[in-house]
């Protein structure tokens, strides 16, 4: 039989050698649309759901662009960068999260180039030392927050700074107890447009502001609207509209709307300020209990539909301007 083989050209035997090794690399960076973390998992797993990995930011290299990580069981996950289109989905197997301390991130959210980011069910807890802040985004075109727990935080509990335009819901979600701000919405960049959405958001217990939306770079500009929310015993205001003095025409408008909400022993419950671009307007809302109701440096903008309830402040409830729609 030797004698009838033919010769293997030793150039064949290099390519499909290389071949070879091309398919394993490739077979080893191989990415999943929907992978799993479990607390029995293990990060060497293909993050399956038959082989789960353990943590998050395993399963998130692991995971396509625009798919998903799903939690499987009650579990610490550690904390998480984000640099591309994903969904972290927890819906309803128990508490799924991660501890954050000494100086660090809960989550990072660097996501460049049209990027759409899902967070739901999530904890992410500060354990008291170090400048933790609890989730931090710096890029994604959208951000969705539902249903988490974001607290105790030596900083700030949601550090929303994106250096692009960005959009961001938050639903049903509670930032409470950090030494920072709870939420501090805010333009990076020059020409940057933060448009954000709140509903049914309790901000609790932090040392500065309850939500702190600030406009800071020439032509930028932040919106925010938050609807059935509550800001309650925060350090300083409850609800905060505020913009940099940047002249025309490169101002910097910070809008931000309060309808069906609760501002309650606050040190202020509702507040602007900035030259010409701070407005805030109250709509079908409480102001209770606060040190000083509502405060508005001139000629920043803050008034109030005749639909609000501003009763029991310490500063004897002195009624706001007034907003008139025009007809």
């Amino acid at each position: 039989m030797g004698a009838h083989m033919r010769a293997i050209s030793p150039a064949l035997v290099i390519l499909a050698a290389s071949f070879g090794a091309c398919f394993h690399v490739g077979s080893a960076q191989a990415q999943a649309a929907r992978t799993f973390v479990s607390s029995f998992g293990s990060d060497a797993n293909d993050c399956s759901r038959a082989t789960p990995c353990r943590t998050f930011q395993a399963a998130h290299d692991k995971t396509n662009d625009q798919g998903e990580i799903t939690v499987l069981d009650p579990g610490g996950y550690g904390a998480l960068t984000i640099t591309k289109s994903i969904s972290v989905v927890n819906d309803g197997v128990g508490e799924a999260g991660m501890l954050v301390s000494g100086g660090s991130t809960g989550i990072f959210v660097n996501a460049g180039g049209p990027s759409y980011v899902n967070l739901r069910g999530l904890t992410i807890q500060g354990i008291g030392f170090g400048g933790s802040i609890g989730l931090d985004l710096h890029q994604a075109s959208f951000l969705t927050i539902e249903n988490c727990v974001i607290r105790n935080h030596t900083s700030t509990g949601l550090s929303f700074f994106p250096v692009s335009n960005s959009s961001i819901s938050v639903l049903n979600t509670l930032v409470s107890d950090n030494g920072g701000s709870g939420i501090i919405l805010q333009s990076e960049s020059t020409g940057v447009v933060v448009k954000a959405a709140l509903q049914g958001v309790e901000i609790y217990n932090n040392s500065v502001h309850g939500l702190w939306a600030v406009a800071n770079s020439p032509n930028s500009e932040v919106s925010a609207v938050i609807t059935d929310s509550v800001a309650a015993n925060n350090g300083g205001n409850g609800f905060y509209a505020s913009a940099k003095a940047i002249s025309q025409p490169n101002f910097a408008p910070t809008n931000v709307w309060v309808i069906h909400s609760v501002s309650a022993n606050n040190s202020t419950g509702v507040a602007s300020d900035g030259v010409d671009t701070g407005f805030l307007f109250l709509g079908d809302s409480v102001v209770t209990g606060n040190q000083v109701s509502w405060s508005r440096t001139n000629p920043a903008i803050l008034e109030s539909f005749v639909d609000n309830y501003i009763i029991g402040n310490f500063d004897g409830d002195p009624a706001p301007p007034i907003h008139i729609p025009l007809k």
